[in-house]
Formats: C-alpha cells, structure tokens, sequence
C-alpha cells in the first residue's frame, strides 16, 4: 500500500459541483452581455463602440459640448429678449431678466473652463470657450444697456451678440462634434 504524503494535498472537486460553477458562470456572462446591450453607446450603424478611457474621455466631452451648444442657444434667446427694443415692464423686471442672463452666461462659461479635455479636444475646447466668453461679453453689454439705455450701448449689445452667434454656428457646424 501506498502512503500519502503528508506534504502532498490532493483536493477533490465533486463532479456536481463543478456542473454548479459552470452554471454560474455561464449566468454571470448572460447576464453581462444582457447588461452590456442596454448600456453600451452605438455609433451611426447601431454598432456598440468600444469604450476604452481614451475614447470614452473624447466621447463624454463631445457630449458635453454638444449640451452647451444648445444652452447657448437658449442664452442666446435671453440675450436677444434683454435687448429687445419693445421690453415691456419696469427697470426692476428688466434689470433682474439682464442679471439672471447675466448669471447664466457665467454659469455656462465656468462649466466650459472647468471641464477636463482629451488632448484630441483642445482646439474645440478653446473655440467652445471662446464663444461662451463672447456670448458672456454679450450679457455684460445687454445688462449695461438696461443700466443705461443709450442707442449705443444697445448697438454694442447687438453686435456682440451677433459676434457670439456667428462663433456658435461655427460651433456647430463643426464635424467633430456632430454625433458619430
């Protein structure tokens, strides 16, 4: 007769047991590729796209950029009612409607700065921050033409907001940000 040796261990995996992990396995990968259909983005065809840190990175900031192109748009409209020649109410209403825009230029503005940007994102970065800070230009002179309203400061007003949208629809007419 042979004896074990005592530094030897022999482990011993019942043939049911293993038929129980391999079941479990298989339902942890059913139910990842289940999860992985309902969370994964897809391009253009409706192929999922492949998420590494780096793509992820440029695909979460085009997303973020192509939000603010629509929150500017919705500036834009308040900067184009501030500096409206028929404003209806008092001085306090039109006051307080040009220093809520006012607020939601920085607001936008300082998102745009704050943000983190691939190295692939730079230019658009600059241009995006470059049109917020425009459009930001252009709430500061539709607040000061309520605080004063002189023809003058109404006309820088409209031409600043009409510098801010040309540098918008720069914006989006660029391809980069356009969905893939």
């Amino acid at each position: 007769m042979m004896q074990n040796d005592p530094d030897e261990s022999i482990i011993q995996v019942s043939e049911e047991k293993l038929q129980k992990f391999g079941w479990i396995l298989l339902g942890i990968a059913v139910l990842f590729t289940i999860i992985g259909v309902f969370i994964s983005p897809l391009d253009d065809q409706g192929k999922p796209v492949l998420l590494l840190p780096e793509v992820k990175a440029v695909e979460d900031y085009r997303r973020s950029a192509q939000s603010w192109i629509s929150e500017l748009a919705i500036l834009d409209g308040e900067i184009a009612h501030v500096i409206a020649t028929d404003q209806q109410g008092d001085l306090f209403t039109q006051s307080r409607s040009a220093q809520q825009t006012l607020q939601h230029a920085v607001e936008l503005a300082q998102r745009v700065d704050r943000t983190g940007v691939p190295p692939i994102g730079m230019g658009i970065h600059e241009q995006m921050l470059s049109t917020s800070l425009t459009y930001l230009e252009a709430a500061r002179s539709a607040l000061q033409w309520v605080s004063a309203p002189e023809k003058k400061n109404q006309d820088t007003a409209t031409q600043k907001l009409e510098e801010a949208r040309k540098m918008k629809s720069e914006l989006e007419a660029n391809q980069w940000l356009k969905s893939h």
